[in-house]
């Protein structure tokens, strides 16, 4: 076979798979009594004058334009690769409920935690979440981990206006540091963020809030050994440095001590003397 040969047979298998090309576009285009009037015409065309209507540019213009789907721009401050979601319900300060293309999720806000249900601030913290997050829809990014151990998506949040909600809830005052390995990118900013909310006052630090109290939040005033039990009889299992902040859960008997837990979840027992509380030490709960 001649170069001429192989170059023009080259061409015609060219020509034939554009052609097979341009006839599947078309069919996925078309609603099917359009497609089958498609292909009695070319039939017609064919037989009669030897035309095959597929390898016809000027065909592309009767196309109809293909349907695009928006793509959404990603705003200000949100990493790249979020998701976008759409807010169908604020479970409380760290929780919410979101679709993603049309999936029902839960997701539990990376690196805070806000007072659970029947605690005090429960509903102040709800409320100024869903504040923050207004009515748009949300970007969610991945710190580390996918999922926690209830099937949460763990996520930063940001708002379509590029809030980051998990940070202004600890910058107003209405959330605590907390700290689960490996997703701790942001451990350092959070923990300074809450110092600064607690010197300001703000939120819970101002010792109440508009709706239902304030969750009892301490703030480290002077070196203090850590205790397993309400007392300097009671080993110490660490030491805390001035400017940690902490939640606290109760008191013992005397008000003298009390029960809390540090931004990467140690538990103990703290003299009340060491820490400056946002609430009366008579506002905390007792101990069991």
């Amino acid at each position: 076979m001649s170069e001429q040969n192989r170059a023009s047979k080259v061409d015609e298998s060219r020509e034939a798979a554009k052609a097979d090309a341009t006839a599947r576009e078309i069919k996925k285009r078309l609603s099917p009594w359009q497609w089958g009037l498609i292909l009695i015409i070319a039939g017609i065309l064919a037989a009669g004058f030897g035309i095959d209507i597929f390898r016809l540019p000027e065909l592309q213009e009767l196309l109809p334009p293909p349907m695009t789907t928006p793509v959404a721009t990603i705003p200000p401050n949100v990493p790249a690769g979020a998701l976008q979601a759409t807010l169908v319900k604020v479970v409380d300060g760290d929780t919410i409920d979101v679709t993603i293309g049309g999936q029902a999720l839960t997701v539990r806000y990376v690196g805070i935690d806000t007072p659970e249900r029947g605690e005090p601030g429960y509903k102040a913290a709800a409320a100024a979440n869903q504040a923050l997050l207004g009515s748009g829809d949300l970007w969610l990014a991945q710190d580390k981990t996918d999922k926690d151990r209830y099937g949460r998506l763990l996520r930063f949040v940001y708002t379509d206006r590029g809030v980051f909600v998990n940070e202004q809830m600890i910058i107003q005052g209405w959330a605590q540091p907390l700290e689960f390995k490996p997703d701790i990118t942001l451990a350092v900013e959070f923990r300074q963020l809450a110092i600064e909310a607690a010197q300001a006052k703000r939120g819970f630090w101002s010792g109440d809030s508009p709706v239902d109290g304030a969750m009892p939040y301490a703030l480290v005033i002077k070196s203090t050994p850590l205790r397993a039990g309400p007392g300097r009889d009671f080993d110490t299992t660490m030491s805390l440095l001035p400017g940690l902040t902490m939640t606290v859960y109760a008191k013992d008997e005397s008000g003298r001590w009390l029960q809390i837990r540090t931004p990467d979840r140690a538990g103990g027992w703290v003299s009340a003397s060491a820490v400056e509380l946002n609430v009366p030490v008579g506002d905390v709960s007792k101990g069991e």
